[in-house]
């Protein structure tokens, strides 16, 4: 199968902000020779805040280093799978480049995992020896038996002494017996091609899958975007970069943009274990000018009584990153306003390791766009038979790059829904409905798994969320297509309200003004006020969950 010859041009580099090189050189190296070449160049530069607690560049790969020798005498070797199940904390960071130190693979489990999730993971991507905070043990020891679990290493962030003994004879050990070790792990034969990361996807449909990522592949990423960071340097006029990092790490996308490419330019990181808008505020009256997160962390910062008694210094908030879901127009406004800064936007999936475009926040102001491709990327949007369509008619996104996974792991026909190959590359399907315009911009319309249909009708969520987020009540809101015996799916609108509107506001009121800004077919036939949502661990609102729940 061909290609266009404008996407094999990538024709949207006409169009190209500064920052977004039409190609950046991907050096051939692993992922832990990326962390050496870090500290090689930053040293004794302090590159993650821990709650006071500091280290460098050099120290980490230090302690990375004591980390792969430990394992390496517990017996782990190339090949060999370790879990990660820890929050964000600088046991994550040396565990991950120690393990890859090793030629193991890691997978991370999320911290909110309970003991049946736990068990699945690590049956499913055959992990032997697990990493555990010693406060998550219980869900650990709870499953232990229904695993092939050989090794537990306990760690607890707070340098307190961990209740349970080691025992080594049960494969019980203690993180800082492992990391109480030279820095002098045994040599290995890592290929960049090589196996790195098995990351797990969402499970929005089925069982989750493991995304087989590659030292290439988090490299390659991690590089493709130090252009548009260097730019930022420039835009900003900053010295330093100084990021409150909050996204969770076992997310690829705390991985990528926060754990490799933060420390690959040096950017210096105070690291919370979970989102606490007062700590996170509290930086930025202090010294940090930038946070990437998902668009329920940003609402909640600007309807925080600090931001509205402007008891903080919203001017010094200047990089603003929002990504694992769209970004709602209405929401970059009153950003802006608040701020005085735009929003950037990113887009990304973990079969994509995860980034493939940036909206930034200097240049074109394209409202509604996820952004356009970084370096090394090209998109373009196709049929339900893989044929690619001409600029600005409507389909599913496909990439194709460096960054693309190898495939599911131990998941061949997976595998083949996704990839598949067109003017000599591997594309990967997203399973996001949009298109690209004129100058290379891409615009999502939506998941496809999560169109509406209404009476025949296509109804896009995210559409319909944008308009309702111009009503001053509403502070979150997420749309969803329930059953409906006569139209086949009617739309729902579920939504939490500013504190100011809590009971001052009925739904009918809300359907009445929706019905007044949205086509006939379009505006949600039933509203329920709420006081959460379900969400990920990032942040992110789970429709799934919410179309669930109208099942029960």
């Amino acid at each position: 199968m061909d290609i266009p010859q404008e996407i094999k041009d990538k024709y949207w580099m006409k169009y190209a902000p500064p920052g977004f090189d039409k190609w950046v050189e991907i050096p051939d190296m692993t992922i832990p020779e990326m962390g050496e070449n870090t500290a090689k160049k930053f040293g004794d530069n302090i590159v993650i805040d821990y709650f006071g607690r500091e280290f460098s560049a050099n120290q980490i790969v230090d302690l990375s280093k004591r980390v792969a020798t430990g394992l390496a005498k517990l017996g782990i070797k190339k090949g060999d799978i370790v879990a990660i199940f820890l929050p964000n904390c600088p046991h994550f960071i040396f565990s991950y480049f120690g393990i890859l130190t090793t030629g193991a693979y890691l997978t991370a489990i999320s911290p909110l995992f309970v003991g049946r999730e736990v068990k699945y993971q690590v049956n499913d991507s055959g992990a032997t020896t697990i990493i555990v905070l010693d406060r998550f043990f219980r869900h650990v020891k709870k499953i232990r038996a229904e695993t092939n679990l050989k090794n537990i290493i306990l760690v607890n962030v707070e340098g307190k002494e961990i209740k349970k003994p080691e025992d080594p004879e049960n494969g019980i050990y203690h993180f800082d017996t492992i990391m109480n070790n030279p820095p002098e792990p045994p040599k290995v034969d890592i290929n960049p091609d090589d196996l790195a990361i098995i990351q797990y996807t969402g499970g929005t449909t089925g069982d989750p899958k493991g995304a087989m990522l590659t030292h290439r592949n988090v490299v390659a990423n991690a590089h493709q975007l130090v252009p548009y960071v260097n730019h930022l340097k420039e835009f900003y006029k900053w010295e330093r970069q100084v990021m409150v990092s909050v996204l969770p790490w076992y997310h690829i996308y705390g991985q990528t943009c926060e754990l490799a490419l933060n420390s690959l330019v040096g950017a210096k990181s105070y690291l919370f274990p979970t989102f606490n808008p007062e700590e996170v505020l509290e930086k930025f009256n202090q010294d940090a000018v930038g946070m990437q997160g998902v668009t329920t962390m940003f609402i909640t910062l600007m309807n925080h009584p600090l931001v509205k008694e402007k008891k903080v210094n919203m001017s010094q908030f200047q990089l603003a990153n929002v990504g694992a879901g769209a970004l709602p127009v209405e929401l970059a406004k009153k950003w802006e306003n608040i701020t005085g800064w735009r929003m950037a936007e990113g887009y990304g999936l973990t079969e994509a390791s995860p980034v493939v475009c940036i909206n930034a926040p200097f240049g074109k102001k394209k409202l509604g766009s996820c952004g356009f491709p970084i370096p090394n990327t090209y998109v373009g949007i196709i049929d339900e038979d893989n044929n690619f369509l001409p600029v600005g008619k409507e389909g599913e996104l496909v990439v194709s790059g460096p960054q693309v996974m190898k495939g599911y792991y131990k998941r061949p026909e997976k595998t083949k829904g996704v990839l598949f190959e067109a003017g000599g590359m591997i594309w990967l399907k997203t399973g996001d409905y949009g298109k690209l315009d004129e100058e290379g911009y891409i615009y999502l319309l939506d998941r496809m798994k999560d169109l509406i249909k209404y009476k025949g009708h296509s109804v896009y969520p995210r559409e319909v969320e944008e308009v309702l987020y111009e009503h001053p009540a509403i502070e979150e809101v997420s749309v969803v297509g329930i059953p409906d015996p006569v139209a086949g799916e009617t739309i729902k609108a579920f939504i939490r309200l500013n504190s100011e509107y809590k009971g001052k506001i009925t739904e009918k009121e809300i359907i009445d003004w929706s019905r007044e800004e949205l086509a006939a077919y379009k505006y949600p036939r039933k509203v329920e006020f709420v006081g959460s949502f379900p969400k990920s661990a990032v942040g992110k609102i789970l429709r799934r969950k919410l179309r669930d729940k109208e099942k029960i």
